[in-house]
């Protein structure tokens, strides 16, 4: 009983790590997947609160030539506070364009997935 317990646990830790792999992509890549759900992976190069309390969190460069934007509304009660300029960022959720540039809206504390 406990080897199948083992095995189970096993195939299910194997199988979430694959599948976080196969959705991960690079901030720089985000561009390529406006309109799909993905996990972006990246540098952030700012954390920007707009004086609406709006929150942008740009990766790779500042704006406006970050390569992709995750968004915090005003209205969002998210823990961002650890999220800094030079941490590597994982967040998942709806890739969206926004003046031609892709983001995504944050709008749970799970979509902040690490921060490294």
């Amino acid at each position: 009983m406990k080897t199948r317990f083992l095995i189970a646990v096993f195939t299910i830790c194997f199988l979430s790590a694959f599948s976080y792999s196969e959705d991960t992509i690079s901030s720089k890549d985000a561009k390529n997947f406006i309109g799909e759900p993905k996990i972006v992976r990246g540098i952030v190069a700012s954390v920007f609160v707009s004086n609406k309390g709006t929150v942008l969190i740009n990766f790779d460069d500042v704006y406006p030539n970050a390569s992709f934007v995750a968004v915090i509304k005003p209205e969002s009660t998210l823990d961002y506070l650890n999220i800094k300029k030079g941490v590597t960022l994982t967040v998942g959720g709806l890739i969206e364009e926004y003046n031609g540039k892709p983001q995504m809206v944050l709008t749970e504390q799970g979509q902040i997935i690490k921060v490294e």
